[in-house]
């Protein structure tokens, strides 16, 4: 029943166009990537121009759990739902209870007074309509916001003091609105960070309390850093990778290699690849320190040892990293232009006018000037020689699964910098 009421209520809201567009959780379309893809080409674009940005990072206390029931039915309300919807609505949001259970022992029942049922159907799209509109804080002002549920950034070019107190008014709007619905902030969790080289560094206030300004933030997983270079990000899973395979061989006992790989690509390789379109490194030190993770686990493989690493890669039935991070910025290229991923392509690409004709289509996307590596390596940037080098029937693939099948028959060696062979 959740679930019938769940599609007509998305439905009805993407019909009427009330979900904002900068919510990037629980909607189809949507996903941690695109809103990190939005934010960091925001950001990089902005500083590749010159200006100062600041990203400040709002954490809620127990967002999904201070839900007012009465204040969510008067949203709901406002936007078109009525009738015997709204009342179904309500009645599965009230009278419920809760009890915490710690082997086998129960504690007695407590009424739930607020917040949405976590772990339902209907609590994720109640919770995002509850913080809809609270873009309403940025209104007439240049400052932006993105949302994933409850995880909100809020960001401006800051090249004049006057920026720095139009941004400090939004968070005095945040503050109020916050008041007004019943939802906390802690300011003690909430983060600035500041790029570009000309950034004054100015201090922000909620509730009174400066932010923090530490050396990197993490952003859904991946941590960002002032420079936009992701050094810290690349270090941290490379670790937690290497710690993984140690784990993997001291708790199988089995040395079989399909099993090892079947291992090895749920638990290991989701951590090197996680949101890669938006760190995906240039740099060769990266690049290689990354793909040794990979040589590393093949390499200690008894029945494999003795084979080099391109060999073990082929036996194994595993691509190198680096290819598989080039074919899924092709895949979210050809997502964006075929619609079926949030990043309009018209709003992130030029496009020429006038196709050729030949086998391989002409320059269908027109590069950017790029002055910094760091521009350069833009999600938005980094592969569009590769893309335009695709061959037509490519392109123009009538389904993602076609794309994806003729992807894995192409030679991308001309884009590809790690030499597999003399990875130490």
């Amino acid at each position: 029943m959740e679930s019938v009421i769940k599609d007509q209520l998305v439905s009805y809201l993407h019909s009427k166009n009330l979900i904002t567009s900068q919510q990037h959780a629980f909607i189809k379309r949507h996903s941690t990537v695109t809103n990190l893809l939005e934010c960091t080409h925001d950001w990089s674009v902005a500083v590749h121009g010159g200006h100062a940005v600041d990203v400040i990072y709002i954490d809620f206390s127990r967002a999904f759990d201070s839900v007012v029931h009465s204040k969510l039915i008067f949203k709901l309300s406002n936007l078109g739902i009525s009738g015997e919807l709204l009342q179904w609505i309500e009645a599965f949001l009230t009278d419920r209870c809760q009890c915490v259970v710690v082997e086998h022992c129960f504690s007695s029942w407590t009424p739930v007074v607020s917040g949405v049922a976590q772990g339902s159907v209907l609590g994720p799209i109640l919770f995002i309509l509850f913080i809809n509109d609270i873009g309403c804080i940025c209104n007439g002002c240049t400052v932006s916001h993105k949302l994933f549920a409850d995880d909100l950034k809020l960001y401006s070019t800051i090249n004049t003091n006057c920026d720095h107190v139009q941004f400090q008014a939004v968070l005095n709007n945040l503050q109020q609105w916050c008041i007004d619905w019943q939802l906390n902030i802690n300011p003690s969790k909430c983060n600035i960070i500041h790029f570009g080289h000309n950034n004054n560094k100015y201090t922000y206030f909620l509730n009174g309390s400066p932010l923090n300004a530490p050396e990197t933030v993490t952003d859904l997983g991946v941590d960002v850093d002032p420079l936009l270079k992701f050094d810290h990000h690349i270090n941290k899973i490379i670790k937690k990778a290497y710690s993984r395979i140690g784990i993997l061989f001291k708790g199988f006992a089995s040395r079989e290699v399909q099993l090892l790989k079947q291992a090895y690509i749920t638990y290991i390789r989701p951590v090197l690849e996680y949101a890669s379109s938006v760190w995906s490194p240039h740099l060769l030190k990266h690049i290689n320190s990354l793909e040794r993770v990979q040589k590393y686990f093949t390499k200690h493989i008894p029945s494999l040892r003795q084979f080099s690493y391109p060999e073990r890669l082929a036996l194994i039935g595993l691509e190198p990293l680096e290819v598989r991070r080039l074919k899924f910025d092709l895949i979210l290229y050809y997502k964006s232009f075929n619609n079926l991923i949030a990043l309009p392509h018209n709003l992130y690409f030029s496009v020429q006018s006038n196709l050729s004709q030949t086998r391989t289509g002409g320059n269908r996307l027109i590069p950017v000037l790029c002055n910094t590596n760091t521009f350069a390596n833009d999600f938005f940037n980094r592969c569009v020689n590769c893309y335009n080098s695709l061959p037509l029937d490519v392109i123009n693939s009538h389904s993602l699964s076609v794309f994806k099948n003729y992807l894995s028959h192409i030679d991308l060696a001309n884009y590809i910098k790690c030499s597999y062979l003399q990875i130490s």
